[in-house]
């Protein structure tokens, strides 16, 4: 699996990729926003054959942010987007034509995490916050986060986007940021910089529905049989990485840069608490929290959508019935 990135300003590499995908052909490009211990399943699906036992031939883009992630996919420059989908339920109100095929992460594990001087949510009023994107689901639960302590957004405290984890760690350091959300793998880096974790979001909206598998539906509908070969090599994955724990965390630390003394604690506890899927499935209860989450800012009144409006999970089953596997809901 080669690994390219891809940003908004390298218009060759845009071209390029738009020209090389091809409908009905066994490369599947893969959209993820970061290297994070939460792409462990495709990471394994890469590393330990589970692509290439299933005729697929996976590349993944590197692509900074939620929002270009899914401009991305939806203008068919990647086939699957790796992330959470709050970005891909705006889209789909905007008309986009994305599914969510499925998940690798069920659970969203942050935690908000502040330069040395500021000790506590209500001391972050007056400062600025820097996010991933304006869209993504981190920034949905930030900003609830603080409602339940008394802030809000633009009244209390401004966001603004630094880009990936790397980035806003380096505006925090200077403190040009105050605060920032981190996922569980970034958490050491965090504190040996120094950092204090303030919040964990479990503690305010526990489990909310986070990294899915988002494809472009007339994409999988023209490439149903890849779809299907795509999804079983992901749940192959899943599953090796819960029965060999010790090396999915040496393949962590090969992926990501981050020592093996880290991604052991770290994998071991995403894979106990149900963190890494299992078999694919989507957190549904988790998922319509999001939505309504999501509810007051992106939909015109209640009751808002059920998730059946942005999930297909028909490749998943047939996926899940070709391995042996009781099939999703």
């Amino acid at each position: 699996m080669r690994t390219k990135s891809l940003t908004c300003c390298a218009g060759f590499l845009w071209v390029g990729l738009f020209v090389s995908i091809g409908y009905g052909a066994d490369r599947v490009i893969i959209g993820n926003v970061s290297r994070t211990v939460e792409h462990l399943p495709n990471y394994a699906a890469a590393d330990k054959g589970f692509f290439t036992q299933e005729g697929i031939h996976g590349d993944v883009v590197l692509i900074g942010s939620t929002d270009t992630l899914i401009q991305a996919l939806i203008a068919g420059q990647i086939n699957v987007a790796i992330v959470d989908p709050s970005a891909a339920i705006n889209a789909v109100e905007r008309g986009a034509a994305l599914k969510i095929i499925g998940g690798t992460v069920p659970i969203a594990a942050y935690t908000l995490v502040t330069c040395a001087k500021y000790k506590s949510i209500k001391e972050l009023k007056g400062t600025i916050i820097g996010v991933v994107s304006l869209v993504s689901g981190s920034t949905i639960f930030l900003r609830e986060m603080l409602k339940a302590e008394g802030l809000e957004l633009n009244r209390d405290y401004t966001i603004i986007q630094n880009g990936p984890t790397g980035q806003r760690l380096a505006s925090l350091k200077t403190c040009s940021t105050s605060a920032t959300m981190l996922l569980g793998g970034d958490l050491p880096r965090s504190r040996e910089l120094g950092f204090l974790e303030v919040a964990r979001l479990s503690d305010y909206i526990p489990n909310l529905q986070f990294h899915s598998l988002i494809v472009d539906s007339r994409w999988a509908e023209a490439n149903s049989q890849l779809t299907v070969r795509y999804l079983k090599a992901m749940v192959r994955a899943m599953q090796w990485a819960h029965a060999n724990r010790d090396q999915a965390a040496e393949l962590v630390s090969k992926r990501t840069g981050i020592p093996l003394k880290y991604t052991r604690s770290t994998v071991d506890e995403y894979l106990s608490q149900g963190i890494i899927s299992r078999d694919g499935s989507v957190n549904r209860e988790g998922f319509q929290r999001l939505i309504d989450l999501m509810g007051e800012r992106l939909f015109k009144s209640r009751p808002y959508p059920a998730p059946e409006k942005y999930l297909d999970m028909s490749y998943l089953r047939r996926a899940q019935q070709e391995l042996g596997l009781n099939p999703a809901r």
